[in-house]
């Protein structure tokens, strides 16, 4: 269960750039890639987020626990994910990207949201670069109407689920604590491909 019921509640009672920091560029493109839980909250999923996002000059968002510890007490799901900053960016986009972490010790990336033609077509591309996917179990199919990923033009998008195990294999070192993390020369290959292959699909 969050400690927070909405960002709102949750930046009321938090202290930016100590607690969390928020990082954004708006490209004015149609394609908006966020890290709802990113930093320290589900590591691995800011730098993968802005390696897609960089790639393809989209729109990207990233919400980073900066805490030493205790950063899950910054989780707020996705239905209740009212940050201004983030909500005008898919608002305003005709495709959205979530990129979440979850547990697992097989490396799988589960593909959850509404926009099932997208969602195909990242399955083709990121089997192509041997990553298991697998579509996402119930409890995080990313379909209902009112997560931040289905709010586009259109109300559709697609969530990303990677496992702890994927994640640290984006790195050379297997890690992604923060400093890990932070040294952007450890990291693997697999980052950029995974990268690629979801501009693949987009394109």
């Amino acid at each position: 269960m969050d400690k927070y019921h909405s960002m709102k509640e949750l930046q009321n009672e938090t202290i930016e750039n100590e607690d969390w920091e928020i990082i954004t560029e708006d490209r004015d493109s149609n394609v908006t890639i966020l890290a709802i839980h990113g930093g320290g909250i589900e590591p691995a999923t800011t730098e993968l987020a802005r390696v897609i996002a960089n790639d393809g000059q989209f729109n990207y968002f990233a919400f980073n626990g900066m805490r030493t510890k205790e950063n899950n007490e910054l989780h707020v799901t996705s239905i209740n994910y009212d940050n201004d900053i983030a909500m005008d960016l898919v608002k305003t986009s005709e495709s959205a990207i979530t990129i979440h972490g979850c547990l697992g010790e097989d490396e799988i990336a589960y593909i959850g949201g509404k926009d099932n033609l997208l969602k195909e077509r990242i399955v083709e591309e990121l089997s192509q670069i041997g990553i298991e996917v697998k579509e996402a179990p119930s409890h995080m199919s990313g379909t209902q109407d009112n997560n931040i990923v289905n709010c586009t033009k259109n109300g559709v998008g697609v969530q990303i689920e990677l496992t702890s195990s994927l994640r640290k294999s984006l790195f050379k070192n297997n890690k992604f604590n923060r400093k890990s993390r932070m040294d952007e020369s450890n990291w693997d290959d697999k980052m950029y491909d995974f990268g690629q292959a979801i501009n693949s699909a987009i394109n």
